[in-house]
C-alpha cells in the first residue's frame, strides 16, 4: 500500500508540474496539449525508413537521429498549435464579428481565404489573422491576407503558418525586413506580400 500510495503521490506531482509548465510555456492546459498532440503526424525516429513527408518535417527541425531533439521540437510544435487553438476564435464569433453568415464563413474557409485549424470534429480560427475590437472580438481579417493564405500551400501545418505571419521576410523591406503582419497592416503592397508568401523555401531546406 506503501508502494502505490508513492507511487500515486509522484504522478500527481508529475501532473502537476506538467500542467504547470504549459501553463506556463504555453498558455494552455493538458487537455489542450493533447489535442493538438494528435494534429501531429505519427514519427518514429527509431524507425529505419521514413516516409518522404516524415523525412521533411525532421529536416526542417534540424533533427538529427537524436531522440531527445525530437521530442523537444514535438512538444514545441504541439505547444504552439495548443495555443493558437484555445486563443483562437469560433465560427460563430468570426461571423458575428465580421457580420456575415456562418455558411459565408464556410466558403472563406473552404476557399482558403480564412485560416483555420481543426479542432475535434470543427474549426477554430487563429487570432493573428484578425483586426480586433477594444473587447479582443475580430472585425475584420487583415488587409490582402486572404490573397497571401490562398498562396501558401494547403497542406502547411499551423505552426508554420504562425511563424511565417511573425518573420521578417526578405521580399518585405522598408528600413528593416518586416513581417507580413506588419507590412499588410502599415499599408504595404499586396502584391509583395503574396510574392513573399509564394517565393518561400517551404519544401526545399
Amino acid at each position: 500500500m506503501v508502494v502505490r500510495g508513492d507511487a500515486e503521490e509522484s504522478l500527481m506531482q508529475t501532473s502537476n508540474e506538467l500542467n504547470q509548465l504549459l501553463k506556463d510555456r504555453f498558455g494552455i492546459t493538458s487537455a489542450d496539449f493533447i489535442a493538438a498532440l494528435k494534429t501531429l503526424p505519427v514519427l518514429r525516429p527509431w524507425a529505419t525508413t521514413l516516409s518522404q513527408d516524415e523525412a521533411r518535417l525532421l529536416d526542417d527541425a534540424e533533427f538529427r537521429e537524436d531522440p531527445d531533439a525530437y521530442l523537444a521540437t514535438a512538444a514545441e510544435i504541439a505547444g504552439r498549435v495548443g495555443h493558437l487553438s484555445v486563443t483562437a476564435f469560433t465560427a460563430e464569433e468570426v461571423a458575428s464579428g465580421l457580420k456575415i453568415s456562418a455558411s459565408r464563413v464556410r466558403q472563406k474557409r473552404l476557399a482558403h481565404a480564412l485560416w483555420a485549424i481543426a479542432d475535434g470534429h470543427s474549426w477554430v480560427f487563429p487570432v493573428p489573422q484578425f483586426e480586433t475590437d477594444d473587447s479582443g472580438g475580430p472585425v475584420r481579417v487583415v488587409r490582402g491576407l486572404d490573397r497571401v493564405f490562398k498562396a501558401l500551400p494547403e497542406d502547411l501545418h499551423p505552426v508554420a503558418i504562425d511563424g511565417f505571419l511573425h518573420t521578417p521576410q526578405a521580399d518585405l523591406y522598408l528600413d528593416r525586413s518586416v513581417t507580413p503582419l506588419e507590412w499588410l497592416r502599415g499599408g504595404g503592397d499586396i502584391d509583395q506580400a503574396v510574392c513573399a508568401a509564394t517565393n518561400a523555401d517551404w519544401y526545399g531546406r
